[in-house]
This record gives C-alpha cells, structure tokens and sequence, in this order.
C-alpha cells in the first residue's frame, strides 16, 4: 500500500483578500453551498461597487449669497412716513425752533449755516437710528454675505468711482458741449460746508446720510419691492427716483435748476450704486460703501482741492467739481 506526499503550501503564494489559506486538496470548507466564495474569492458585488463614496469628486464652488432683505413690514411704512413728511415736505425746519438752533439762526451768516448743519444732523441721526435698527437683521445678513470676495469688492470702489467720474466729464463736457452745473442742493451744501469742520461733515454727510438713503432707495425700493417685481425693473426705479430726491425744489417750480446736464452725474451716481446693490447679492452694506466713498471723496474735494482749483484750466476744474458731487 503506497503512502500519500505530505500535503504542501500554496505555490502562488498568500490568498488574497484576507481568507485564511486552505489546502485547495482538502475540498470546501465546513458549511460550504453552492453560490458561496470559495478559497479567497471576493464576492462578485466587491468588484462591481465603484469608486469609494465621494471618491473623484470636487466640493461645491463657493457662489454669492443673497442678502436677503426680506418682506415690507409696518416698520418699514412708519420709517418711510417720517422721511416723507420729515425731509420732503420740510417738516424739519421746525426744528429751529429748538432754543440753542434758534440762537445758531439769529446770528451772522457762519452761524446760521452752522445752524442749518445741526438740523441736518440731528434729523439725519434720528433717521439713521430708526433705520438702522428696522433693518438691523438684513444688514447683519448683507455684512455676512459681503465676505465673499471682499477684497475685490473693495478694490473696485475706487476703481468705480473713478470711472463714474470720467463717464460724467465725457457725457457733460464732450458730448453735451456743456460745463458742469451745480443744483441749488449742492450749492446750498458747499455754502454749509464752509461753516462746519471736516469730521463733523463726514460723520452727517458721508456715513449718515448715505445708510439712510440706501436705505430707502436700494433696500427698499429694489431690495424688498423685487419680492414682486424683477430685480432690474426695481433698478431702473430707483435710478430714476435717487436724483428727483436732490431736486425736490424743483420739482415743485420753487427752482429751476432741473437740467439734463445737472441729472446726468447723479444718475451715473444712481446706475453705479444699484448695479453694485444687486450684482453682490441685494446687499446694503455695499450698497452703503460705495455711497460713503463717493460723498467721502467729495468732501476731500471741497476741503482740500477746490480752493486751488481755479489755478488749473477749464477741464480740470470741470473734473473737480464733477468730483465735488455730494450724493
């Protein structure tokens, strides 16, 4: 009776996928059936799975948030309601009434001009505290949103402004064939200026004013009514009703200093602003900023150029007082 050979390793080396190694003689293992693996075969399923979940896939690009501004709510009307009665129908004036703006109003020219700044002070911080706490959550979400990109946002301010500005001198100098005229508004405001140290004017001028009139004529006006209307429907609203706000006079018949050469830097002013509003997403604090850029470069203008202006030829002094505009 012959003897059987020991039984030997596995020639081709270890079994794959991690199953014990099994002497291929010895048959199925114990409670083998049909269908199942046998000696390190993987299921068929493994082979056929795919790629590993999220394998070859690239995160989500980052896009530009919505600001969000929200729907019309009563305190929006009751902010609108003081604004049209207190700035439009010239309510305000009352406030002269005050004893210390009287005294201010009683005295010599400088005086009354330094009166007439405080009662733009005090109603545009009134204005501006109603404002900023009705809109205090959409501001919040627009600061928020302004985080993408903020460092082009901000280099195309000046970039802006100064294409606004060349704009303005080719339509009105080049096309027209005409120089710049200054409304009774911004005459009325350089004749203050004169009157009122710089910080002061910037704080009422530059940072006040400009939130409240985004806010009416950018957060409401396109942010909220777009709920409804399209966004760019809304724009062109608000581009055609920013600069009626600075010819209230005139358009009364109490001025007549309502021309197509005095419209026009007001609005490129207007078309600049609502396209940065809605580009960014609805967003008021840009909104906001490229306002204050513009009235900030103006004051620097009328401060610390315009004395000097009158030294340069004609279309230099065009383009400083285009650069003079106080929206």
């Amino acid at each position: 009776m012959s003897q059987q050979p020991p039984p030997v390793s596995n020639p081709y080396g270890p079994v794959p996928g991690g199953f014990p190694e099994r002497n291929v003689l010895s048959g199925p293992p114990p409670g083998w059936k049909p269908g199942d693996p046998l000696f390190g075969e993987r299921p068929p399923a493994q082979f056929h799975a795919g790629p590993p979940s999220g394998w070859g896939q690239r995160p989500p690009r980052k896009r530009q948030q919505d600001s969000e501004p929200g729907r019309f709510t009563w305190w929006d009307l009751g902010a609108t309601l003081f604004y049209v009665l207190g700035f439009l129908t010239g309510l305000v004036s009352f406030l002269a009434l005050l004893p210390p703006v009287n005294a201010l109003m009683a005295g010599d020219e400088i005086q009354q001009q330094q009166g007439m700044f405080t009662i733009n002070a005090i109603s545009y911080g009134v204005l501006a505290a109603i404002t900023m706490s009705v809109s205090a959550a959409a501001l919040w979400r627009s600061v928020r949103a302004f985080a993408y990109l903020w460092w082009l946002k901000l280099l195309l301010v000046p970039f802006a402004w100064l294409a606004t500005l060349l704009l303005n001198f080719v339509l009105i100098v080049v096309v027209l064939g005409a120089d710049p005229e200054t409304s009774e508004n911004q005459e009325a405001i350089d004749t203050m200026l004169q009157a009122v140290p710089f910080l002061a004017a910037v704080a009422v001028i530059a940072v006040l004013g400009p939130f409240v009139e985004e806010y009416f004529f950018r957060h409401l006006l396109i942010g909220k009514l777009s709920r409804y209307i399209n966004v760019w429907i809304c724009g062109a609203v608000s581009i055609i009703a920013f600069p009626l706000l600075h010819f209230i006079p005139a358009l009364f018949g109490l001025a007549d200093d309502l021309t197509l050469v005095s419209l026009v830097p007001y609005l490129t002013m207007g078309v600049l602003i609502s396209v940065g509003y809605i580009v960014t997403g609805r967003n008021l604090f840009y909104a906001w900023v490229l306002h204050f850029f513009n009235n900030f470069m103006s004051l620097l203008v009328s401060y610390f150029v315009l004395p000097w202006a009158e030294d340069f030829g004609q279309p230099y002094q065009s383009l400083y007082w285009l650069a003079n505009l106080i929206g």
